[in-house]
């Protein structure tokens, strides 16, 4: 059965660089980072909100194609809440497909240290990275209570710490998790 394999955290603790090092390493295999799909609309500067929501349903359609052709997905994806983004177990069952949800996480201190360092891999990144580090801490705060109170909600997804561990260290944990180590 096809798993729809989403990497659910806050901003730079690894998500796309899992999901693309998975899918490297696992032919047939698709890394869907919904904020590349964001940088391919027209406007996504000026109105960053209205974008994110049609790219999120681009996502959705390739994610379905993807899962329905026996493919797994890997999501890389913060997810808060599923009132805005209605990803995971509903994607999944209509695709056919298993869902495992991953929350990569790390301490206020490592997260804002990783914000300070992490070089962008493109304009929307980059956007995104100015957007939390300008926003006094107050946006970033924001989005790690929005996760907490999301991931009390859902015992069964799993949260590795990625705090202490190397990007090796956790890939690892992330390929145990899923069967393969």
């Amino acid at each position: 059965m096809p798993r729809l394999i989403h990497l659910n955290g806050p901003s730079r603790v690894g998500k796309s660089t899992l999901a693309r090092r998975y899918a490297t390493e696992h032919p047939g295999v698709l890394s869907l980072d919904v904020d590349v799909l964001v940088g391919l609309i027209g406007g996504w500067q000026s109105d960053f909100e209205s974008a994110s929501a049609m790219a999120r349903q681009l996502g959705m359609t390739m994610a379905i194609a993807h899962l329905r052709n026996g493919h797994d997905v890997v999501l890389a994806q913060l997810v808060t809440s599923y009132n805005v983004s209605p990803w995971g177990d509903e994607l999944a069952a209509r695709a056919g497909a298993e869902y495992i949800e991953i929350a990569l996480l790390a301490d206020s201190e490592e997260h804002r240290r990783r914000l300070t360092e992490k070089r962008p891999m493109h304009a929307v990144d980059a956007w995104v990275q100015v957007a939390l580090t300008h926003s006094g801490g107050e946006l970033i705060e924001k989005i790690r209570e929005d996760l907490d109170a999301y991931l009390a909600a859902r015992p069964a997804t799993i949260r590795v710490d990625t705090g202490a561990q190397t990007v090796e260290e956790t890939y690892a944990v992330i390929v145990g998790i899923l069967g393969e180590g």
